[in-house]
């Protein structure tokens, strides 16, 4: 009997939640995650968590695990040097909830409601009990790895570069880049798909939701 693969997990979904960027509602991507047999599946909107207690909710009806996060960006201003970097924070345990909580409230403090932004520093301090993932597209860069690696890198699986595949020329070298930089740092990567609806047929309304962005 061949070998079992190994089961897919979404680590990158987004919601309708996440405001024209998003076309699905938290229950339909668990539905559709359910459907394929998915154990688990993450969701992390950008700059909040408002669609978590319905993703949860449903989650736990279809027997699917639910992974909660968020997205949140570095401030344009940071010691990073690569303003704007996007920063995807998944929960690890309770702590880890709280300190994205945390970390939700430092970046929208002072700012615009659709603004989320947090400095370094702040993300060193509230890393506990939380797992970050690196877009791997053109706004990653050598001392974004380095730094990351620095409050993240000191325990397995805790620190990951992810990229897509999208079918478009720019998008794959974007991605072999963004590889390449990860395993010369020796960050391990992983593929998502970068979901933002939960069936083929709601394209049409996230490319309309795209051009209105």
């Amino acid at each position: 009997m061949p070998p079992k693969p190994p089961e897919y997990i979404e680590l990158r979904a987004r919601s309708a939640f996440f405001f024209l960027e998003g076309a699905s509602p938290p229950e339909d991507l668990i539905e559709r995650a359910s459907a394929l047999d998915y154990p688990a599946l993450a969701l992390a909107d950008r700059g909040g968590v408002y669609g978590i207690p319905r993703f949860h909710q449903a989650a736990r009806r279809a027997g699917v695990r639910a992974i909660l996060g968020a997205e949140i960006e570095l401030a344009p201003h940071g010691q990073s040097g690569e303003p704007g970097t996007p920063l995807l924070l998944l929960v690890e345990s309770s702590e880890g909830w709280r300190r994205l909580s945390r970390l939700l409230t430092l970046g929208h403090r002072g700012r615009d409601k659709s603004e989320c932004r947090i400095g370094w520093n702040q993300l060193e301090e509230n890393a506990r009990g939380l797992t970050l993932l690196l877009r791997g597209d053109e706004r990653l860069s050598p001392s974004v790895l380095d730094r990351a690696q620095s409050i993240f890198g000191q325990t397995p699986d805790r620190l990951w570069v992810d990229v897509s595949r999208h079918l478009d020329r720019n998008h794959e070298a974007m991605a072999r880049r963004a590889v390449a930089l990860a395993e010369n740092a020796r960050v391990p990567v992983v593929t998502n798909g970068d979901v933002r609806c939960a069936e083929p047929r709601g394209r049409a309304l996230l490319d309309t939701l795209t051009y209105l962005r």
